[in-house]
């Protein structure tokens, strides 16, 4: 229990302060985080796309924001935050379906699956966004729909499991409230 206690003080430590005291500091697109998230730029006007988001990168006046995005929000902030997230889904999803006697028989590893594909997902989003960003893959129609791809995976994949850690709390909850009956 005091595992999971930490993981979340961290997860939330770490989201904190990416989201008020690191990534703002460069600027108002990277605070938003604008290509993990949005479907825009906030900078501009237009829907994100290859060529807004070619047209952001080759603008200098982004070099700043550009390195910061890169280091210190995604590397090794965010890599940190999804490590600490995904263990916490992870234990805390397997802690509570261990307290639930019908799912004895499913293994322990299952518990794990959602969260593991998540932090898989968003450990190959970060990197690509970083090769982009810095510009060791040039970003084509191609490379734009990967890391496009690779967000909707991310997004996916944590969604589900943030789902199933609130399914077994919920199954907890209302075992507490409403505890089975002993046969007389």
């Amino acid at each position: 229990m005091r595992t999971i206690l930490i993981l979340f003080g961290l997860t939330l430590a770490l989201a904190l302060a990416l989201k008020f005291l690191v990534a703002p500091r460069y600027g108002e697109d990277v605070a938003e985080r604008f290509l993990e998230r949005l479907k825009y730029i906030p900078s501009q006007t237009e829907v994100l796309s290859e060529a807004t988001f070619a047209r952001w990168l080759a603008d200098s006046t982004h070099a700043k924001a550009i390195r910061g995005y890169v280091v210190p929000v995604l590397f090794p902030l965010d890599i940190l935050f999804l490590i600490c997230l995904g263990l916490f889904l992870g234990f805390a999803s397997t802690s509570l379906a261990e307290r639930l006697g019908f799912l004895s028989a499913v293994p322990t590893w299952i518990w794990w699956i959602l969260p593991a594909c998540y932090m898989v997902a968003d450990l190959a989003e970060d990197t690509g966004l970083a090769a982009t960003l810095n510009l060791w893959i040039t970003l084509t129609p191609h490379s734009f729909r990967l890391l496009s791809t690779l967000t909707a995976i991310k997004l996916a994949t944590v969604t589900m499991a943030i789902g199933q850690f609130a399914f077994l709390g919920a199954l907890n909850l209302l075992l507490f409230f409403f505890p089975p009956r002993r046969p007389v």
